[in-house]
């Protein structure tokens, strides 16, 4: 690296910096202008003034706001790489598009196809680049580089890339646009229709391969996804803040985020189930019971008191019309045949009749009855009567009244479904609904009536999916429709009562198995759709000191998944044992906290909460229930008390068998550089190495 090259990067740098604080700049004036431009435009207007274009106004100054956003200066490095190609050319890769004053560019968007020569260029297969290199940086300071001659073979292990893998952590998680893997590259740049099933073992990236496939999306389909929409659906809040800030530095501010519980209001039930009701109530044959709960209110045209010799009478002024036994059979038939939702086929039924009695009107008059007419038929007291009796209206609050409150009701529902034990729970007062009552209630809305398209996206990506149960996964299919997902998850991290054993029947329940069209609720005839299935097993986040502790469990855990392997020789693995747990968490965070980073101290739920007063207001260390746990990164985590996560009882009290093993698995792959166990009571022996 010669100083006169670094000098000239630099300068490369700050001139790109300045390029885009002019951008910046000019959108603010745009905005100022505009929104000054919406402000004024109803304002002292005399009759037969005339304003500025207010809704244009509007729509302008809006419209830079996102911009703005984009154009923020966060202190990161503008570029991290640059590539020769073969013909000459020569581009800076970095974390958004910056042209110069010849509008030629500057920094090219990591996005952009050009980029992926960048990240998949190798020794082996240079896709016409004939070198690379990667910058070190310090904030937004450039401090050095590495090339890779890739015509003369060259392939260095980079210090560069090895110390931003292992930067310490300061806060919420940060983009890994600079770090990004061949193998990871390939995951994020899949086409927008393809859905995509992520296994993958601690510290592979998953996460970050969700985020940045996100980014990635909306940069090269932005007509498609801008207008539908890209949401992310995480495990719960605290893991929501964690990766909030990772897609602003990707250039992209318009993805919604939420969890599943926010997405039916769950997270506002002020009651609660038993554990055995919430387990029910999230099993997939609870979308049988809700179907059958809906559509079971559809009879047949002697329910409405139609008969072969006695058809359906319909006065209609003077006129006198009938509509037989089997023509209205074969309506019923037809409507619950060809429609989706169930006040889709009432409207279909009421068409029938009305068509039915404008064929015979056609035939007697010779000429065919308006609109008004067809509504005045459907009002009358016959049509009314009939329907009521055959097609009754339905809603939600209504229908869940019945199956909880009416036990013949219930019985019919549940028959051949569940045993008289399990539809027992169900009986109860959805006036006051639980977190899992939310969840029926959203299945049964979704065979009532279509959900608007603006509750539904483009593509969504859901992390931590392995947690979901068959319910939740369900309110998430119905918001994805004909759109694709990103899923990722772990089966080993798998810590609900309801986690998934099998990805091919989680992607199911998502509505993109083999045997799905669409998603629950789709009709018949929709394309049948697909999905890619791959396994991340190369770690970068763990040091492989920790992982090697972590795979020991991982046997325990009864999930058919590949053990993970580190890259990572550095980090540090240390036990403190003794009578006094509180003593040696307290010595292990001070010591802890004499390296950089953060420090989680992750505990079974109870335990951390006598643990909290010890370190409210202490910077950098963090208390975390090992419930919690998931998703989240440390540079140093103090474990405690092993076994007292293993025996901790899931929510509600109960004690689900492997649960807290797997919370134990969790737990121990949270570092990302040093791991101290704290214990007084022996080790779980899944922990303890073979033979000892």
């Amino acid at each position: 690296m010669s100083e006169a090259e670094l000098r000239a990067e630099i300068a490369h740098h700050e001139h790109a910096r300045a390029l885009m604080a002019a951008m910046r700049d000019l959108t603010e004036a745009i905005h100022r202008t505009y929104a000054g431009d919406f402000d004024e435009s109803g304002k002292n207007l005399g009759i037969g003034d005339v304003g500025s274009d207010q809704h244009f106004g509007w729509a302008m100054a809006n419209y830079t706001v996102p911009r703005l956003a984009d154009l923020t200066d966060r202190d990161i490095a503008l570029f991290f790489g640059r590539i020769w190609m073969d013909d000459g050319e020569d581009f800076h890769i970095g974390r958004r598009h910056i042209r110069d004053e010849r509008n030629d560019p500057m920094v090219l968007d990591w996005r952009a196809p050009l980029a992926e020569q960048y990240y998949r260029a190798s020794a082996h297969d240079r896709r016409d680049v004939a070198k690379r290199r990667r910058f070190g940086f310090q904030g937004s300071r450039i401090t050095g580089f590495e090339d890779e001659n890739l015509l003369l073979g060259e392939e260095v292990a980079s210090d560069i890339l090895t110390a931003e893998i292992e930067r310490p952590r300061t806060g919420p998680m940060r983009d890994i646009v600079a770090t990004i893997q061949p193998d990871q590259d390939e995951l994020i740049r899949r086409d927008a229709a393809t859905n995509l099933c992520v296994q993958g073992a601690p510290g592979t990236g998953k996460t970050a391969v969700g985020l940045h496939r996100a980014a990635w999306l909306l940069y090269n389909y932005t007509g498609k996804l801008t207008k539908s929409g890209v949401l992310i659906v995480g495990p719960n809040e605290g893991f929501l803040s964690y990766i909030s800030g990772v897609l602003p530095t990707l250039g992209e501010t318009s993805v919604w985020q939420t969890t599943v519980q926010q997405l039916t209001g769950a997270h506002t039930a002020a009651a609660t189930d038993t554990h055995e009701a919430a387990l029910l109530k999230h099993d997939e044959r609870i979308a049988l019971v809700c179907e059958r709960a809906v559509w079971g209110h559809v009879g047949t045209a002697a329910d409405g008191g139609v008969t072969p010799d006695n058809g359906l009478l319909i006065a209609d002024g003077g006129w006198r019309w009938r509509l037989g036994l089997t023509y209205l059979d074969e309506a019923v038939a037809n409507a619950r045949k060809h429609t989706r939702t169930y006040t889709a086929g009432r409207k279909a039924l009421e068409d029938a009749i009305v068509q039915g009695v404008r064929r015979q009107a056609e035939i007697r008059s010779g000429h065919s009855p308006d609109a008004k007419w067809g509504t005045r038929i459907k009002r009358t007291e016959a049509v009314s009567g009939f329907m009521e009796a055959v097609w009754p209206k339905l809603n939600t609050k209504a229908v869940m009244k019945k199956l909880y409150g009416d036990q013949a009701f219930r019985d019919d529902a549940t028959r051949g479904i569940l045993s008289a034990e399990e539809a027992a729970l169900l009986a109860g007062k959805p006036a006051r609904p639980t977190a899992a009552d939310l969840l029926i209630s959203d299945e049964i809305e979704s065979h009532l009536k279509l959900r608007e398209p603006s509750e539904s996206f483009g593509h969504i990506v859901i992390d931590e999916a392995q947690d979901l149960s068959p319910m939740q996964c369900r309110v998430i299919a119905r918001r994805s429709g004909k759109g694709s997902v990103t899923v990722l998850g772990d089966l080993a991290q798998g810590t609900t009562p309801w986690a998934a054993a099998s990805w091919t029947d989680q992607m199911r329940h998502l509505g993109k198995g083999p045997d799905s069209e669409n998603g629950p609720g789709s009709g018949s005839g929709s394309p049948r759709v697909t999905v890619e299935h791959t396994e991340l097993t190369t770690g970068f986040r763990v040091p492989a000191v920790i992982i090697e502790l972590a795979n020991r469990v991982l046997p325990h855990l009864n999930v058919g998944v590949a053990p993970a392997r580190s890259i990572r020789s550095d980090g540090s693995l240390d036990y403190i044992a003794g009578a006094d747990v509180t003593a040696g968490v307290r010595a292990a965070v001070a010591k802890a906290l004499k390296e950089e980073g953060l420090v989680g101290v992750i505990a079974a739920d109870a335990r951390a909460e006598e643990l909290r007063p010890l370190f409210e207001g202490t910077e950098r260390v963090e208390l975390v229930a090992a419930s919690l746990a998931k998703g989240l990164e440390f540079d140093h985590v103090v474990v405690v008390e092993p076994v007292e996560i293993v025996e901790a009882p899931a929510t509600g009290g109960a004690t689900v068998e492997g649960v807290g093993l797997r919370h134990l698995y969790v737990a121990l792959t949270r570092a990302v550089s040093r791991l101290t166990v704290v214990h007084a009571r022996e080790l779980p022996a899944e922990m303890r190495e073979p033979g000892a």
